[in-house]
């Protein structure tokens, strides 16, 4: 199982657990997606769980903000998961 951390804005991030495509969205008490403040939380919440891959992705919304029409992918990245 794979370990998938977006970054969004304000900085926050949403995590998934899954592999590939087929990915389930770490949801809160009242089923909402849950938002991490940073990766240290993030570790905290799935410290008993052992993950494959840790991919970090980050979108900016620079280029649609100064009207670019093709807007690039976002950066993904493997990260370093070790405590």
């Amino acid at each position: 199982m794979n370990l998938y951390i977006e970054s969004i804005e304000g900085g926050s991030y949403l995590a998934a657990t899954g592999l590939g495509a087929s990915r389930t969205l770490v949801r809160d008490k009242t089923s909402r997606p849950k938002t991490f403040h940073c990766l240290n939380e993030i570790k905290d919440h799935f410290n008993s769980e052992e993950f494959e891959h840790v991919w970090l992705r980050q979108t900016t919304p620079y280029e649609e903000m100064v009207g670019q029409s093709q807007i690039p992918d976002a950066l993904e990245l493997e990260i370093d998961w070790h405590r």
